[in-house]
């Protein structure tokens, strides 16, 4: 039951996420839109008043849409999201915990310790409920999990090769698009600059050079507010943590004792998801100051 009430708050969480990365996309392609239009439309001028006007409503249509797409990416959405997926987290610790048979599930009264703690979660975030209506739980067997040697193997073994790493390396490659992009334009604007310099204005460049200054502060904008770099950060030591945990347990040099290692892997994976669940919070309530 409990596991099933994970996968509902954990897609509640993933639906929560499109939506805010699919506004900051919208706002950042609004952004450039509207200053290319607009540089268009001053460019052809009375030459060309029919697509001149167009333009120029369309660039001010843009404009006009920035801000009723950024309500999706306002400080109270990101925190939503943050805390759907907190909770979804919290969830899949216990269940795990659990089938580890750790405390504070070693007991007799494992299945009646479990469910109290799941329901005090829910109750506590019940101002989220709302966002988790109409989602079914998803049907699929437990973690193959019985054991501590078996949680080591699918939990935290799992976490390293099937999240955290590719994640990391996912994070780079987004993280180095960002800059390439942005570099990319930074260095046409100078160059655009440099023509305008030597040859003058004749062919009217300068209108350019605000675009590409308007492009490039979108795309930087939008890289800090996806936070590709910390999170790669972030992804990349929680391997490296959790991998270090492991070997020290498993060559017999420390975390022995079953409760201590599941509750130290559990400990990581928490101040992960807490790490980039905060820097998002932190950058989102900056960029709207």
């Amino acid at each position: 039951m409990v596991w099933q009430r994970q996968s509902v708050w954990s897609h509640a969480a993933a639906a929560e996420k499109r939506r805010v990365v699919r506004a900051r996309r919208t706002v950042a392609g609004l952004t450039i839109g509207a200053a290319v239009a607009g540089s268009l439309a001053t460019q052809l001028g009375e030459s060309h008043r029919t697509a001149s006007r167009a333009l120029a409503i369309l660039a001010a249509a843009a404009l006009l849409l920035v801000p009723v797409a950024a309500r999706w990416t306002s400080r109270d959405t990101v925190h939503a999201w943050t805390r759907l997926r907190s909770v979804s987290e919290a969830l899949k610790a216990d269940v795990h915990r659990y089938l580890a048979g750790v405390a504070p599930f070693a007991g007799a009264d494992r299945d009646r310790v479990l469910l109290r703690r799941a329901d005090t979660l829910l109750d506590d975030s019940g101002d989220l409920v709302g966002r988790t209506v109409g989602r079914a739980p998803v049907a699929r067997p437990l973690p193959d999990i019985h054991d501590v040697p078996s949680y080591l193997t699918a939990r935290v073994r799992g976490q390293v090769t099937g999240y955290y790493t590719p994640m990391a390396r996912r994070m780079a490659r987004l993280a180095a698009r960002v800059r390439w992009a942005a570099t990319a334009v930074t260095v046409a604007s100078a160059l655009l600059a440099a023509t305008v310099g030597v040859l003058g204005d004749g062919l009217g460049l300068t209108a350019w050079l605000g675009v590409a200054a308007t492009v490039t502060t979108a795309l930087v904008g939008y890289g800090a507010a996806e936070q590709y770099e910390a999170q790669q950060i972030e992804f990349a030591r929680t391997a490296d943590q959790l991998t270090r945990l492991c070997v020290t347990r498993e060559t017999g040099h420390g975390w022995t004792d079953d409760d201590a290692f599941v509750a130290e892997a559990e400990r990581i994976i928490s101040l992960s998801n807490e790490g980039w669940m905060a820097k998002m919070i932190e950058e989102d309530g900056a960029a709207q100051q």
